[in-house]
């Protein structure tokens, strides 16, 4: 009788321990978030800072408008996709359609939510004119350029029924006449439905 009570408890021990975070706190997501995350959302707002060899290049905030647009699509078996588009000011392209900037991007693959961990297998298309990867930066190659992944964060900061917060950091190098250079970007995405 007393293995019976005794075994449930160390049980629920150990599953609140594990589900607790580093510092000691509950975390605030859990397996159920895989639930609520399925769905459209709309990106409302992103914040960028983009760092070259640790110098902040690049500390500007993007928002939606109907020319600036972004949504991601979070699929209940795992999958997603997310696109962009972005179109320059449209009374400024009628008066010299030649000078009209349009960009499209889109990304998609898996999501997965391991314990209170969230992952994404690609970066999330976002909002601005276009990919940041090169923002502000002015590249003549006379060799082809190397791109290389270094790592790619996505954390979950907020996420009710109509609220999404993302904070993700991706870190690569590109090398281009033999010289190397460490980008990391650091974004945070804010999406409703």
């Amino acid at each position: 009788m007393r293995r019976a009570i005794i075994l449930p408890l160390f049980a629920a021990a150990l599953a609140f321990i594990y589900s607790c975070g580093k510092d000691g706190k509950a975390s605030a997501f859990s397996q159920s978030s895989a639930q609520l995350i399925a769905g459209k959302w709309s990106l409302q707002q992103e914040k960028v800072l983009q760092y070259v060899d640790g110098v902040v290049r690049t500390d500007t905030t993007y928002n939606t408008a109907s020319n600036n647009v972004a949504t991601v699509q979070f699929n209940k078996n795992g999958t997603f996709s997310s696109m962009s588009l972005y179109s320059s000011n449209e009374s400024y392209a009628n008066l010299n359609p030649s000078n009209a900037v349009t960009t499209a991007d889109s990304t998609s693959g898996v999501y997965n939510f391991a314990g209170t961990k969230f992952s994404v297998s690609a970066p999330l298309a976002g909002l601005g004119s276009g990919s940041i990867a090169f923002s502000g930066t002015t590249i003549s190659a006379t060799s082809p350029m190397v791109f290389s992944s270094v790592s790619n964060s996505t954390e979950i900061t907020q996420l009710t029924s109509n609220r999404l917060s993302l904070h993700t950091e991706n870190i690569y190098s590109l090398t281009s006449n033999n010289v190397t250079q460490t980008y990391k970007n650091e974004c945070d995405y804010y999406y409703t439905r």
